[in-house]
C-alpha cells in the first residue's frame, strides 16, 4: 500500500525524531560515563528503543556517538556520477560530496560531539577508518571507469589504471581529511564549510600534476 504525501512526511519527521533520540542519548550517555563505559544497550533504553531499533539507525555503537560516517553509496549512481563527469577527477569530487553526511554544524547536538570526540581518540579513529574504508572502495570503481574508457586517464609514462586511481582518490581524500581535522582543531563548527576551497586546491593540484607530464 502506498503511503500518501502527509502520512509519508509523518513517518519521516517520527524517524528523524527517532535518529535524533538516539544521539542525544549516546552523547549523552558517553559524556557522562566515559566512551568506554558507553553500551549499545545504555543507549537503546534511555533513547526508549529497541537494541533492534538502535542497530537499525546506527550499525555500530561508536557511529551512535561519533556520527554519520561517509560510506559509499549505490554502486551504479556511483559509476553513472564518474561516467557523466566532465573528468573523473570532478566525478570524485561529486562522489565524495554525495556520500559525505549532511552535518548540521551550528547545532548544540554537533557542539556536545565535537567536544566528545575532541577528548575521545577511538571516536575520532571511527571517522578516520571509515574514511579509508571508503578510498578504497572508491579506488576500485575508478580503476573500473578507467579500464572502460582509457582515454580519460590523465597520466602515462607507466602508471597503471590502479596507480592513477589510488592518487586521484588520495587527493580528494586528503582534502576531506583537512576538512575533519581542521573541524575538530579550530572555532569551525560546519566540517564541509571550506568544501568549494579544498575542490579548488584539488584542481589545481590537479594540473600541476598532469601539466609535469
Amino acid at each position: 500500500m502506498q503511503l500518501d504525501a502527509p502520512s509519508q512526511g509523518l513517518r519521516s519527521r517520527k524517524k528523524e525524531r527517532t535518529r535524533e533520540a538516539i544521539e542525544e542519548a549516546a552523547i549523552r550517555i558517553a559524556t557522562e560515563h566515559g566512551y568506554a563505559g558507553t553500551t549499545a544497550q545504555a543507549i537503546a533504553d534511555a533513547a526508549n528503543v529497541s537494541l533492534r531499533t538502535m542497530f537499525n539507525y546506527f550499525p555500530q555503537r561508536d557511529e551512535a556517538i561519533s556520527g554519520p560516517t561517509i560510506a559509499l553509496g549505490d554502486l551504479d549512481e556511483i559509476r553513472r556520477q564518474l561516467a557523466e563527469a566532465p573528468t573523473v577527477l570532478q566525478g570524485t569530487i561529486d562522489v565524495f560530496d554525495a556520500c559525505a553526511p549532511a552535518l548540521d554544524g551550528s547545532s548544540e547536538l554537533q557542539r556536545r560531539r565535537k567536544a566528545l570526540i575532541q577528548s575521545t581518540p577511538e571516536l575520532l579513529h571511527v571517522h578516520r577508518s571509515a574514511i579509508d574504508r571508503f578510498e578504497n572502495e572508491l579506488i576500485i570503481v575508478v580503476e573500473e571507469e578507467f579500464a572502460a574508457r582509457p582515454e580519460r586517464r590523465r597520466l602515462g609514462r607507466g602508471v597503471t589504471p590502479r596507480e592513477e586511481a589510488r592518487l586521484l582518490v588520495t587527493i580528494v581524500g586528503g582534502a576531506i581529511r583537512f576538512g575533519v581535522d581542521d573541524w575538530l582543531s579550530n572555532g569551525q563548527n560546519d566540517i564541509l564549510s571550506r568544501r568549494d576551497a579544498m575542490a579548488g586546491v584539488i584542481h589545481q593540484f590537479a594540473l600541476l600534476l598532469t601539466d609535469e607530464q
